[in-house]
């Protein structure tokens, strides 16, 4: 058997497997911190999906919220019991990050900062912790995981970036980790020494100014000493971001030499985390010895089943490291996922089995991810549809999305798909050129046009001349692109063409009309991507409109007034897209009756999960 699914203890908890789904602020609470259905459905296909331990985070003072269920009073108790009961159902377990609320919830900002704590607050913040403990466990929580990373409230304490006290609570690292010790300890008391308790810290806060490795490996013998049956080691602080929940551009398990330094210093249980997103890498960091358990939290939004087909052998739809859903949740107010349009709509979008499908003839135009998705889904619910690709193989944009650097992971979209497509035995032809005519001929009931987007070049003079490419051109055939290149537009595809080009050792410009580089990308990624444009000297040019262009001269305004920059040798025009949907105009001028449906780009050019979205939403509604 693989060291991953054996049992494994934690304190006297009895996991059954070595797979953790850690804390997440999901934002699928009510406005009060109430548990919701929505919650619950998504617990649910997590303990379902065969996954040891759920860790939830509440709320245990402060004004509670949507971010995260609240554990602050009693009549928040049902809800917790009704997730209690739902893990248990599956064999699974359930502990509560102890989770503060933010300043801005209910308390004054300045007390979050160490310095500002006076000792009649520290000791409201150890009692809350401890009380919040001991209702867990009256209610039958599993045990209770104290949130020490990311510079929350215990954090702040444990970093001499935030810490300059040089009292009992600052100067030493001892000293910095004396809240914790005080909280583990009052825990222990109030909830019982035998009453399981994880400890969560980051390995280091990358950042200068912030907790070491070493200072880590210094001060984890005495929570061990303290009481904490393990340590669940994360990395960074709000000030490295780009590092807590590290996007595709950081190499997969990038934390584990600093975990397996920690691991080192103590006897109790280790829980590794960070980009540990395949059950490959998950069996290695055990077999090594690098840590005891393996959390992985955006591989089990991605696919919920992913430690049963784990031990099954079927296809897993494996995390992207996009970024793009799982930490929108301040704008879109929860937890959302590019490869599982379900994820956060457990309670919602199901793919339930429609009879009036089955005898339906339905027609799919575009093998790209939402012609893909959309396919996947209606044959789940019993439909056999067909897809038309007119190139010669499915993917659709997702050949030119996995070109840029450190995108690679993006071809794991369609191999998905394409396994799903095979097991469930949807018919894909390739090389088919979908007219008005073959589709009348081929007599669909039901057609989706899938066909996705082209550039939209605007009407600037000289756009239509030699030496001007499109951004997929661009990152098609980017040694055809040489010389001194101005890419105009600095948006996702205008970004990922300068890299590209920068990469290959090409002098760019980026002119971009708006007030910043890289709107839309999720701003973990553009840290990375802002980088690389630094390290290829890439000229970025905000506030620029472009007014025409005549090689090599491009003329320009900015706050400066018109001007021409010269010496260009090649325009790459990256302004935006536009649907490619010719095809249903055509067919309702021939064929009006016929139900027709736009999903993905071919409906409204957006972000890869806009489309895979998009798809599974019509999908489940016809």
């Amino acid at each position: 058997m693989s060291i991953l699914f054996t049992p494994g203890k934690i304190g006297k908890l009895e996991l059954k497997n070595r797979v953790i789904f850690p804390s997440m602020c999901n934002f699928y609470c009510d406005e009060k911190g109430f548990v919701t259905d929505r919650l619950r459905a998504f617990v649910e296909a997590r303990a379902a999906g065969g996954t040891a331990m759920i860790i939830m985070p509440g709320s245990p003072h402060g004004t509670p919220g949507p971010g995260r269920p609240a554990l602050s009073d009693p009549i928040y108790y049902d809800g917790w019991r009704s997730l209690r009961d739902i893990c248990h159902r599956y064999g699974c377990k359930l502990v509560v990050q102890i989770h503060p609320a933010k300043a801005q919830a209910g308390r004054d900002p300045s007390l979050l900062l160490p310095d500002n704590m006076d000792q009649q607050y520290i000791d409201l913040v150890v009692n809350s912790y401890a009380r919040c403990a001991a209702a867990a466990r009256e209610i039958g929580l599993d045990g209770v995981e104290i949130h020490g990373a990311h510079a929350h409230e215990v954090a702040q304490f444990m970093s001499p970036y935030y810490n300059h006290r040089q009292d009992a609570y600052g100067g030493t690292p001892e000293k910095r980790c004396k809240l914790a010790v005080d909280i583990i300890r009052a825990i222990k008391e109030q909830a019982g020494e035998d009453f399981p308790l994880i400890f969560r810290l980051s390995s280091s806060e990358r950042f200068p100014g912030g907790r070491t490795v070493e200072e880590t490996a210094e001060i984890v013998p005495l929570l061990e000493q303290a009481g904490a049956d393990a340590l669940h080691v994360s990395t960074g602080m709000p000030l490295s971001e780009e590092f807590i929940s590290a996007p595709m551009d950081v190499p997969d398990g990038f934390n584990l030499p600093q975990i397996a330094r920690i691991k080192e210093e103590v006897s109790i249980p280790v829980i590794a985390v960070d980009r540990i997103n395949t059950p490959q890498l998950a069996q290695q960091v055990l077999e090594q010895g690098l840590a005891d358990f393996t959390a992985i939290g955006r591989g089990q939004l991605a696919d919920p089943d992913f430690v049963r087909k784990a031990q099954t052998g079927e296809p897993i739809c494996l995390c992207l490291g996009c970024n793009q859903g799982c930490r929108k949740s301040v704008t879109k107010k929860a937890i959302y996922c590019v490869q599982n349009p379900r994820t956060g709509r457990e309670d919602t979008l199901r793919f339930t089995p429609a009879p009036h499908l089955k005898d339906q003839k339905i027609l799919i135009i575009g093998a790209g991810v939402s012609g893909l998705e959309a396919a996947i889904d209606l044959a789940l619910r019993g439909a056999s549809p067909v897809i038309w690709e007119r190139r010669d193989c499915p993917g659709g944009l997702m050949e030119l999305a996995q070109l840029p650097p450190s995108k690679s992971a993006m071809a794991r979209m369609v191999e998905y798909r394409l396994s799903m497509a095979k097991k469930l035995g949807i018919a894909i032809h390739t090389g088919m050129e979908a007219t008005p005519e073959k589709i009348l001929a081929y007599g669909p009931d039901l057609l989706i046009i899938a066909t996705g987007s082209v550039p939209a070049v605007p009407p600037i003079p000289g756009l239509e001349g030699a030496g001007v490419v499109t951004g997929d051109e661009a990152l098609r055939n980017p040694a055809l692109v040489t010389g001194q290149v101005a890419v105009l537009g600095g948006g996702l595809v205008g970004t990922e063409v300068a890299e590209t080009l920068a990469a290959r050792g090409v002098s760019v410009t980026v002119m971009e009309m708006g007030d910043a580089i890289g709107a839309g990308l999720n701003k973990n990624r553009m840290v990375f991507v802002r980088r690389r444009l630094e390290e290829g000297h890439v000229t970025l040019l905000t506030k620029t409109r472009v007014v025409s262009a005549a090689l090599p001269d491009i003329t320009v305004e900015d706050e400066t007034g018109v001007h021409t920059l010269t010496g260009f040798d090649t325009v790459v025009a990256a302004t935006g897209r536009k649907p490619e949907n010719q095809l249903e105009q055509q067919l309702k001028a021939v064929h009006p009756h016929l139900p027709v449906y736009l999903v993905g780009d071919a409906k409204q050019p957006g972000m890869a999960m806009d489309a895979v979205t998009s798809a599974a939403l019509l999908a489940a509604s016809l």
